[in-house]
């Protein structure tokens, strides 16, 4: 493809090569080589990067110096994904998209591929919502990535994923992007860490390529607790429609964007990466909290702003999860957090778990310090009720994997509201 590089007062043409990048931090990387380049020129700072129509901001990681007035960079983006072919106006009826790092999925329909003499089977799961048709496929060769990421960790391609409108029709790269969002935080809700879509590219109705979005896994290989079991694909198909229903409203999605974030970070919070568990019990809570204001203050008008305000923390939590049917009991899968609540006096498990959280963020709370035992249980069940609260809220009434009782892989129940 074509590149162009700005420098105060020059202007250079010449071919480039987008690489993707899965060694240490995985990224976008564009490798470029231009003529006639003088050194002056060099020391005047870069300030544009053009591929195609698309000026893309970032930076050079590495450059060669002028031999023969040529010179090689490696330019990388500030930000992804880029949009490297086509724009939001580009008309386009299927995408193509790449997924690292997902769990193995037992499909929902299934084929079967040879290569030489063996038979490989194909998983594909197929979700639909507000005339969306997405298929997730799974490769020969998934089974075996999934066994090195295991081993190993680090980056691996899954599955390929494909996206087009249910009758066909064509949409615009604006609405490509908007899908591909969507699908990066539902996706990552489902997995229980960062897993977004890849390396996008977009077709006409001719089959022609034109548009593209350069982006990179989020995430290197990790398997955290989550919701949802790959035994049990429907539990995808069922949720994606009421995500996206919320979705499209402007309020729903800066909500489901913040509390997902938190959701995922707290959620890390058991596997060395980046924070201990009592940042994830306040993580976890700022995101219950978040959406117990979006739900009783904002879409049930159950209260108004000012009184949620004055409202304690365990109160917020107990409106919300009363008015969506979720339990507040402490559970007896927790014995620990039961025999402390005896020994504190703890009416229910909001009453807990927020009085564990203001051990942690108050420094002059009369217990704090005395939690550190109970720190795990507070932390799942936390986890617990805020992946219920995001199920209810889409209106999900199928199975899950219930982290605080479930024993194997593969075991699941009904959420509490669910008729029996």
């Amino acid at each position: 493809m074509l590149s162009a590089l700005i420098i105060p007062n020059w202007y250079y043409k010449g071919d480039a090569e987008v690489r993707l990048n899965l060694a240490h931090k995985p990224g976008i990387y564009i490798h470029t080589s231009l003529s006639s380049f003088s050194s002056s020129s060099l020391d005047s700072g870069i300030e544009v990067l053009t591929v195609g129509s698309s000026d893309i901001p970032g930076f050079v990681v590495r450059e060669t110096l002028p031999v023969d007035g040529k010179v090689d960079f490696v330019w990388c983006p500030r930000q992804e994904p880029v949009i490297g072919l086509g724009d939001q106006s580009t008309s386009i009826n299927e995408i193509v998209f790449h997924l690292f790092n997902y769990e193995y999925l037992f499909g929902m329909r299934r084929s079967s591929e040879h290569i030489g003499n063996a038979c490989h089977a194909i998983h594909h799961v197929d979700l639909a919502a507000n005339g969306w048709n997405i298929e997730l496929k799974s490769l020969h060769s998934t089974p075996d990535t999934l066994k090195t990421l295991k081993e190993r960790g680090g980056y691996g391609l899954t599955h390929i994923g494909r996206l087009n409108r249910e009758d066909r029709s064509s949409f615009d790269g604006k609405a490509a992007e908007e899908i591909l969002t969507a699908l990066r935080f539902f996706l990552s809700f489902s997995k229980g860490i960062w897993c977004n879509p890849c390396l996008a590219v977009g077709f006409d109705d001719t089959e022609n390529k034109v548009w593209e979005a350069w982006s990179s896994p989020e995430r290197q290989w990790d398997s955290p607790i989550s919701w949802f079991c790959p035994h049990h694909p429907k539990q995808l198909a069922d949720l994606f429609p009421g995500f996206i229903a919320k979705w499209k409203n402007n309020d729903w999605r800066d909500a489901l964007q913040e509390v997902i974030y938190w959701y995922l970070n707290s959620n890390c919070s058991t596997l060395g990466r980046g924070i201990n568990i009592d940042a994830g019990i306040i993580l976890t809570q700022a995101a219950i909290e978040r959406l117990a204001f979006e739900y009783a203050v904002k879409y049930k008008r159950l209260i108004e702003a000012e009184g949620f305000k004055n409202l304690r923390a365990s109160d917020k939590f107990r409106l919300l999860f009363s008015s969506l049917d979720i339990p507040i009991d402490i559970p007896s899968s927790l014995p620990e957090l039961c025999k402390s609540a005896k020994k504190h006096n703890w009416i229910d498990a909001p009453q807990a778990i927020t009085d564990i959280r203001n051990s942690l963020v108050h420094s002059e709370h009369k217990r704090r310090g005395k939690f550190d035992r109970v720190f795990f249980p507070a932390w799942s069940l936390g986890q617990w009720y805020l992946e219920l609260t995001l199920l209810r809220i889409c209106e999900y009434c199928g199975t899950y994997s219930n982290r605080l009782t479930a024993k194997w892989v593969g075991q699941t129940e009904n959420v509490p509201w669910a008729e029996p």
